[in-house]
């Protein structure tokens, strides 16, 4: 008698994931009226435009300074490997031609 009382208990419960969702889309419709009532008024607009660009126009500065740094990095290494190879030429061509001798 107990398992069939434990088996109704389970059927009547809410699976988590059902319940996960169903307050995933009553937040989103939350925020969608909040945003709503928020855009609504001509400052706020205003305020979010300014907030927005001023984001835009950090991250355009982030991407032109990674841009930067990225192509002093690979002058620096273009740079490392001309000097190697220098190196690797004076080390490799005495002994190709000590061996074109013999």
């Amino acid at each position: 008698m107990t398992d069939k009382k434990t088996q109704h208990k389970r059927k009547d419960s809410v699976n988590p994931m059902v319940a996960g969702v169903t307050g995933a889309v009553i937040g989103a419709g939350i925020a969608v009226a909040g945003a709503a009532v928020i855009l609504n008024d001509k400052k706020n607009r205003q305020n979010i435009k300014k907030v927005l660009t001023q984001v835009k126009d950090q991250a355009v500065g982030y991407m032109e300074d990674m841009q930067s740094r990225t192509q002093d990095k690979k002058s620096d290494v273009e740079k490392k490997f001309a000097k190697g190879e220098k190196t690797v030429k004076k080390v490799v061509n005495p002994a190709y031609d000590s061996l074109q001798r013999n």
